[in-house]
């Protein structure tokens, strides 16, 4: 990502068509009493707004800057009295066109080798593109607004301010966040930084959820702000797997949060900013946090003196397994908003994924060349069994060749590869090569010795893990 994603900088996505063009701005109703303001400040107050007080705006254009000075002033009294915490430091809002957002972006275009090798074990990002420029597109064109350095900047459009409601009431949580709570999200891994991420995008998810229900019910008066006309080319197309992926813990998030409130109030969401859930699995099945640690996974290394392995080891997690085979057909399109719950239509528990115990994934590198190890264990073996079944179909779907020995051959395109594909009870071992005889190279599939190259790596792996800061850019 090209923004920190730590306690700089937190972006808001949203899913195509279900971005909210509405703005808390003027009101038709009086305020309840006619309260001065309060000698210090308090919760449900802030900058000579009452949460209820009504707000002398006309949103028919647009806003002006004092305009949306107010708004966003009567709206921190609200996210106030929503969530029970005070602001300290003011908030300020800075609108910038899409144009001056995507000038941002980096300029390359390929992440680190163990990131492409993460996102072609995916099936998600290709050797055609290179998975830095699929982030800089996917973000491009979905981000909304982002908190960084005590200050939201929300991507607007021209001079009248045609601001998203649900944008600017998620993103003053994350500045409430930041002022309470803690921004820093713990895990190292793709899996556990998405976990962490579950927590702190979770509940500024649900708080907009909560406002939301407030304006439809008249709790607050709320107005809607007429949607920006159309006034520049198509967005860039972005990848939908990389998507699925990212947008994790905003969508399952929410429904993690509401869980742990409804069970101990928001003294549990506070503590979850703490005790963040080691992995999107407790994300997605909230009755396993915090109970139910994922498995500590390690990969032997069966290289030979020509492969050696690239950068860090990663886990995947069932969040991005999940979207893997959504995305590549192996899960219906239409399971992913099939989520009967009211703060979130989207779900992520599917009987391929939802038996994940845990895995590693390995790169390895050979002259400019890659290959990868991925392990992955289940909570059976039938859980395994489905799990390999699924990605042996999806092999079949890029017109792999199958060999008897376990050996599958994708002949062209973005993923043309070599693979081994083995089960061994609840244990899945997935070896790719860029050629068939490239295979025992990467991983033999004969234990041999290895000078206790075993023994080291499992020991860096650790290390890693718990003193690795959060990965920012994916």
């Amino acid at each position: 990502m090209r923004r920190s994603v730590a306690t700089a900088a937190l972006v808001a996505l949203v899913v195509l068509g279900g971005c909210s063009t509405l703005l808390d701005a003027g009101g038709v109703e009086e305020p309840e009493s006619n309260r001065a303001d309060p000698e210090s400040d308090v919760i449900g107050w802030e900058d000579g707004y009452w949460w209820n007080d009504s707000v002398a705006v006309d949103a028919s254009d647009g806003l002006t800057k004092p305009e949306l000075e107010a708004v966003t002033a009567r709206m921190m009294a609200r996210v106030e009295r929503i969530r029970g915490h005070e602001f300290t430091e003011d908030v300020q809002v800075r609108v910038i066109s899409r144009e001056e957002y995507r000038s941002g972006g980096s300029d390359a275009s390929e992440g680190p080798p163990a990131e492409e090798q993460l996102w072609e074990a995916a099936f998600v990002v290709g050797e055609d593109e290179g998975v830095q420029a699929a982030f800089d597109a996917l973000y491009g064109s979905a981000v909304q607004g982002y908190y960084t350095d005590g200050r939201i900047v929300v991507i607007g459009d021209g001079d009248d301010l045609r601001i998203s409601r649900a944008t600017l009431v998620h993103e003053l949580e994350h500045a409430l966040q930041d002022q309470q709570l803690t921004l820093r999200v713990n895990g190292s891994t793709r899996d556990a930084t998405l976990a962490g991420r579950g927590v702190i995008e979770g509940d500024a998810n649900y708080v907009e959820y909560l406002y939301e229900q407030r304006c439809a019910n008249d709790t607050f008066d709320c107005v809607d702000v007429p949607d920006p006309e159309d006034g520049g080319d198509a967005p860039p197309a972005y990848n939908r797997g990389l998507f699925a992926s990212t947008f994790a813990p905003y969508a399952e998030g929410s429904v993690f949060v509401e869980t742990l409130r409804e069970r101990d109030g928001w003294a549990a969401v506070d503590a979850a900013f703490d005790r963040q859930p080691a992995s999107t699995e407790q994300v997605i099945h909230p009755d396993a946090y915090p109970a139910e640690q994922p498995r500590r996974v390690t990969v032997d290394d069966r290289s030979s003196a020509a492969w050696e392995r690239a950068g860090r080891s990663q886990v995947v997690g069932e969040a991005t397994a999940y979207a893997t085979f959504w995305y590549n057909g192996q899960i219906p399109s239409e399971h992913y908003t099939s989520n009967d719950a009211d703060v979130s239509r989207f779900t992520y528990d599917h009987p391929i994924t939802a038996g994940w115990g845990g895995d590693r994934l390995v790169a390895y590198e050979n002259d400019g060349r890659y290959g990868y190890v991925w392990k992955t264990t289940w909570d059976s073996d039938a859980d395994a069994r489905e799990f390999a079944a699924a990605y042996r179909d999806l092999l079949d779907s890029k017109d792999a060749v199958a060999r008897d020995d376990g050996v599958f051959v994708v002949p062209d395109g973005p993923f043309a590869d070599a693979f081994r594909v083995v089960r061994d009870g609840d244990t899945v071992l997935v070896v790719n090569a860029p050629t068939v005889g490239a295979l025992d190279g990467v991983h033999d599939s004969r234990a041999r010795a290895n000078d206790g190259r075993d023994r080291v790596q499992d020991r860096r792996d650790r290390v890693r893990d718990r003193t690795t800061p959060a990965a920012t850019a994916w």
